[in-house]
């Protein structure tokens, strides 16, 4: 009966830590020092234009779909596993840092995704053939979880080219 009762316990704990995992968990104080491993992020459109934004008055313009994105912090690469942009020239993923950041939430985040030119397989001809195009992280929030520790969520800010 013992042996039942331990087996039934931990089929009990065991669940409860998974649902506990995947429960929303809320969101972290931004204040204070804290430990990043994870990014995700959404980046504003790289456009076809001449700078990969597109332009401030609004106006239509086509997105630049299938570039592969990098990301950095602090200089160092991280594992993006192959994001590319959707046909609309948006894109969402998640970057993943294998020795963590430090970040001061008050402060601007040391992030950057990155796009290397010339982007293959579009029919965008105005971009700069060489180069890179950088657009700075923002962070929006931090997501706390207690397995996977602390989720920054960001989006990025304009396109700059970098030489």
């Amino acid at each position: 009966m013992t042996c039942y009762n331990s087996a039934k316990l931990v089929m009990v704990v065991s669940t409860l830590v998974f649902l506990s995992g995947s429960l929303p968990q809320g969101h972290a104080l931004l204040t204070g020092l804290l430990n990043i491993t994870r990014i995700q992020f959404t980046t504003s459109q790289l456009a076809c234009t001449a700078t990969g934004n597109p332009p401030s008055t609004g106006g239509g313009v086509d997105g630049i779909g299938g570039a592969l994105l990098s990301g950095t912090c602090n200089g160092v690469g991280g594992n993006g596993s192959g994001i590319l942009t959707h046909i609309d020239g948006f894109a969402t993923g998640i970057l993943t840092l294998a020795r963590g950041i430090t970040i001061d939430p008050s402060t601007r985040l040391p992030c950057f995704v990155t796009v290397r030119l010339p982007v293959t397989g579009t029919t965008c001809t105005v971009l700069p053939p060489t180069g890179l195009l950088q657009a700075a992280m923002e962070l929006v929030d931090v997501v706390s979880s207690p397995i996977f520790g602390s989720l920054a969520v960001a989006t990025t800010g304009l396109w700059v080219m970098v030489p």
